[in-house]
């Protein structure tokens, strides 16, 4: 309210009210508290983890000497005002270049790789480059391939270039690209139709990737990987959201669902650019490269052709598909409770794995171990004798190593009369360092530690030794492979600079886990799984795990990403893969519930894990606030009867591995049935499928009774009731009903597995 006054002159004054001044000094110091607190946040927030330059665009100009149709093997190449590759035996043209535009470009780059905690983020602007591309000669070499050679730019500051053109192995070509004048980045381009989606580069959580930048590196993941509004807490408290891109577990194969696949083959740094509408662009940070291109008539053929130069690994030692793998810790005598609780649920145990076996730590984002690859006895007195108890019921004990030391980690193993192993490798010259010659110590996950420099030979073969020595000492079966993305960019290395090294170090550090394996006699009957990888990690690692999903449902970093990360990886070649039941990362943050899973996300994952080749639980970076099986009766049963399950599926894993690696990878059901519409179009992206027998259809939200399935053709039996699903003639849909513990499982009617599984579910009925 105002009120009036009159001036000796009649003239009014007004004069406000003590309350409206009040209210007015309220509103600016709110304003002003929104308007510091936006700056906070600004400041606060990282940059994005990847921001790279766009691919140059130029014109394609082919000399009239250099027309023609070349036969390079299996291949029909033919270079007119385009190029463009065929074979008799694919489902469309291998390779084709973007209309007139350049099939090749190149520039020189101006990188930034920022390393926050393993969080490695990566930008690059092009200080010059190259785009107008001309071919001015082809040849067949006396090798049978074809030379093509160019120039980029013609005129007083080209670049010239060189591109070989050769069979690989069966429906394989190679493809390999040279540009110099110092270009230190190539893009090779390739048609996409409209439509046409693309699927692999390793651990994604986006099943087509078309519309995406896709940045081939591997480091840490990230919390929450865009899923609002955790991802903006975490970055505010502590920039390690990450985001769709990043990701511990990369590879380059990748398919389309016109069954083509043209996949990078090297170290350098790599992307995939799908954002345009008619093309992919990959995207090396070299001036060279090497690619392959397959001729497929199927998704399946397509990847299995990239996978002879990958690898394909075997599957895990038959022992893995005997029951579940339980991670616990806690001490001795908290693991022995632990385990007799599991035991009295009837839960088959294959392994215990102990992670805290070297000692436990409490670091910001929960509980580490110390990272000295020794037995802690003070924590795990009666080491002997529990190992002694479990190998009388079969059971096999699992530890964990990384490779990485930690300085305060070796000095307390050394107070006990163990080994300090910072100290040894530091003594040895096998520890990164920094550009001042100094030992490199970074943050690493809230430990502070030293990355081993496994470019040195010799490095890796004391830690190899060191491992081996360990296992051996505690009687271990196996162990987890922790971290290994690489050292930080900044490292300097006995092989050069660790951002050069960054693309090989997944693969470097499985050698040095299979050479521990030979050296501890373990050989075939060991069991080491692995969190980081590139494409040739395929072949090189015993197992993969997709990373330390977030405690939630989420599409994006939760159970339902994990379903996706398991299509991808698929696509990517990658077989012999699993996660962590229930999730590994929970969080707590201001504004936000606390970020933990319950019983029932616990159980719906067990259920989403039942087609992996392991069973495996992690208790997470924070037990006491996540629901533990081991701690709960009901709980436990409920995971029991699922791991019962599991193990009745081993004799379908065994057939299919007899068929080969990749016969035994769950995938999407498209993959099986690509010419199916509703496989195509999404209708089956929340599903799983083991070989051409066995579907899964998981349950992934809080409170389901019921999931909505797609079946691929063919008559399918409820694992549960015996009822039939589907139809020969094609694709169908049903509602199926789904309660807490007994998610929606079908096996193809009249199969070896659908009789397998209705004479277990009869055994667990008579069980009660």
């Amino acid at each position: 309210m105002i009120d009036e006054d009159r001036t000796d002159d009649g003239r009014a004054t007004r004069r406000h009210r003590p309350g409206r001044v009040i209210a007015w000094s309220v509103l600016a110091l709110f304003v002003v508290a929104i308007l510091v607190i936006t700056v906070v946040v600004v400041v606060r927030l990282p940059p994005g983890s990847t921001d790279l330059a766009d691919p140059p665009r130029g014109t394609l100009r082919v000399a009239t000497d250099a027309r023609g149709e070349w036969q390079v093997g299996e291949f029909s190449i033919l270079l007119g005002a385009r190029l463009r590759i065929t074979h008799s035996n694919a489902a469309a043209p291998v390779w084709e270049s973007p209309g007139r535009d350049a099939f090749l470009t190149a520039g020189v780059g101006d990188p930034v790789l920022d390393d926050d905690d393993g969080f490695v983020r990566v930008s690059d602007r092009l200080e010059r480059e190259w785009a107008d591309q001309e071919v001015q000669s082809a040849e067949v070499d006396a090798e049978g391939a074809l030379v093509l050679r160019g120039v980029l730019d013609p005129g007083t500051d080209s670049a010239p270039w060189e591109m070989r053109l050769s069979q690989g192995a069966d429906r394989r070509l190679d493809v390999t690209v040279t540009v110099g004048a110092g270009a230190d980045r190539l893009y090779l381009a390739s048609v996409l139709d409209d439509d046409e989606a693309v699927h692999g580069f390793g651990a994604q959580s986006t099943w087509n990737l078309r519309g995406q930048r896709v940045a081939v590196i591997p480091r840490e993941q990230g919390i929450g990987r865009g899923e609002q509004p955790l991802s903006f807490l975490v970055d505010v408290a502590a920039g390690a959201a990450g985001g769709q891109d990043t990701t511990t577990l990369v590879s380059t194969v990748n398919v389309t669902d016109r069954a083509r696949s043209l996949a990078y083959r090297g170290d350098a740094f790599a992307s995939a650019d799908l954002r345009a509408d008619d093309r992919m662009v990959w995207e090396v940070w070299s001036g060279e490269a090497g690619f392959s291109l397959a001729a497929a008539q199927t998704p399946s053929e397509a990847v299995a052709v990239q996978s002879v130069w990958t690898g394909a690994a075997a599957p895990p030692p038959a022992w893995v598909s005997t029951g579940l793998i339980a991670g616990l810790q806690g001490g001795t005598s908290e693991v022995r409770k632990k385990i007799a609780a599991l035991q009295e649920a009837e839960a088959p145990l294959a392994a215990v794995w102990v992670q805290d076996w070297t000692g436990q730590r409490a670091v910001e984002s929960g509980d580490l171990p110390e990272w000295n690859w020794a037995l802690d006895t003070d924590r795990y007195p009666g080491w002997d004798e529990l190992l002694a108890e479990l190998r009388a019921q079969n059971v096999r004990v699992l530890t964990y190593v990384n490779a990485s030391l930690s300085a305060d980690s070796g000095r307390v193993s050394a107070e006990r009369g163990g080994r300090d192993l910072y100290a040894e490798a530091a003594d040895l010259g096998f520890l990164a360092l920094g550009a001042d010659g100094d030992v490199l110590e970074t943050e690493q996950r809230g430990v502070t530690a030293a990355t081993v420099d496994l470019s040195d030979e010799g490095a890796r073969e004391w830690l190899a030794q060191v491992i081996a020595d360990q296992a051996i000492a505690v009687g271990a079966s196996g162990w987890m492979a922790d971290l290994g993305e690489g050292p930080p960019p900044s490292a300097v290395l006995a092989g050069g600079a660790g951002a050069d090294w960054r693309a090989r170090w997944p693969v470097l550090w499985q050698q040095v886990n299979t050479r521990a394996l030979e050296l501890a006699g373990l050989g075939a009957d060991g069991f080491v799984w692995h969190r980081s990888g590139g494409a040739a990690s395929a072949g090189a690692a015993d197992a993969l795990w997709m990373g330390e999903q977030t405690q939630d449902w989420s599409a994006d970093d939760g159970l339902r990403s994990a379903i996706t990360i398991t299509q991808s990886l698929s696509a990517s070649g990658m077989a012999q893969v699993h996660g962590d039941i229930g999730g590994y990362t929970s969080v707590d943050l201001p504004f936000l519930p606390d970020v933990a899973r319950d019983d029932e996300l616990v159980i719906r994952w067990a259920e989403a894990s039942l087609l992996q080749p392991v069973f495996r639980t992690n208790e997470g970076n924070r037990p006491d606030a996540a629901s533990q099986p081991a701690e709960d009766s009901a709980v436990a049963r409920r995971l029991a009867k699922l791991a019962r399950l599991f193990v009745a599926l081993a004799p379908e894993r065994a057939r299919l591995a007899g068929a080969g690696p990749l016969a035994a990878a769950v995938q999407h059901p498209w993959m099986m049935s690509p010419d199916d519409t509703l496989l195509t179009n999404g209708g089956a992206d929340d599903e799983l499928q083991l070989g051409p027998d066995l579907l899964l259809v998981p349950a992934l939200q809080p409170g389901a009774e019921s999931v909505a399935a797609t079946l691929p053709p063919g008559r399918w039996m409820h694992v549960w009731t015996g009822g039939m699903y589907g139809s020969s003639a094609g694709v169908t849909q049903a509602l199926v009903p789904a309660p807490l513990g007994r998610p929606a499982l079908f096996a193809r009617a009249d199969t070896d597995v659908a009789r397998e599984l209705a004479a277990h579910v009869a055994g667990e009925n008579e069980r009660g």
